[in-house]
């Protein structure tokens, strides 16, 4: 029995082996998100993994990781610093009319929680899309809008799930922040690129790293 346990294809075997791999690629994706400015590409990275591994790949965690942050690193800080500056914009337009406009106008504050929702279905997207495909700025962009449309239950789920996430984290920060640095970051990854990787195959995408390699 333990000989089977140990067996490198044995499913126990896997399973450790990706438990290491998410462990491994949460601190990678921790130290790199430290800068701030760099979120975007960590967040980047972190999808080039836990995607992998749903595919059945067993990537070099370290250079497969390093390899996308430094490959993608311009366009996905373009990407962050775009949706920073938007979510600052409607964020500023919801406070400038509870604070300082008559409340009859209270309406005015409800088109910047739709263009907020946006900008997240729109995130939730736009970064493993960069991981995986070859894409200009704007077609990320458009794709990205393009599938949080055409995949309406499961982008509401994403902006649901991340927005207790962070109801959470905001008010029961130290519980939430020790299960992150664990390995939360990635376990939520995870769960996110099983409907990712599904719906990238359905647009026809071959999700591996390996069919990479043998084109090389």
């Amino acid at each position: 029995m333990a000989s089977s346990f140990f067996n490198p294809k044995s499913a126990g075997t896997r399973f450790l082996t990706g438990l290491c791999n998410l462990i491994i690629v949460n601190l990678l994706f921790m130290i790199t998100c430290i800068p701030v400015i760099t979120i975007g590409a960590s967040v980047t990275s972190l999808y080039r993994i836990t995607i992998a591994i749903l595919a059945g790949d067993n990537p070099a965690v370290f250079r497969d990781y390093l390899k996308s942050f430094k490959d993608n690193f311009l366009k996905a800080t373009l990407l962050q610093l775009l949706y920073m500056f938007l979510t600052a914009f409607f964020l500023f337009e919801i406070y400038m009319v509870n604070n300082m406009m008559d409340p009859q106008f209270s309406w005015a504050q409800y088109p910047a929680y739709f263009f907020l929702a946006a900008i997240c279905a729109s995130a939730c997207y736009a970064f493993p899309l960069l991981a995986w495909f070859e894409e200009s700025f704007k077609q990320i962009l458009k794709n990205s809008l393009l599938l949080a449309l055409s995949n309406l239950p499961v982008t509401i789920m994403f902006i649901v799930i991340t927005g207790g996430l962070l109801f959470l984290t905001y008010y029961f920060t130290v519980i939430m922040m020790s299960g992150f640095v664990f390995l939360g970051f990635a376990l939520v990854a995870t769960f996110y690129s099983l409907f990712l990787k599904r719906i990238f195959e359905k647009a026809g995408a071959k999700i591996s790293f390996k069919e990479e390699e043998e084109e090389k």
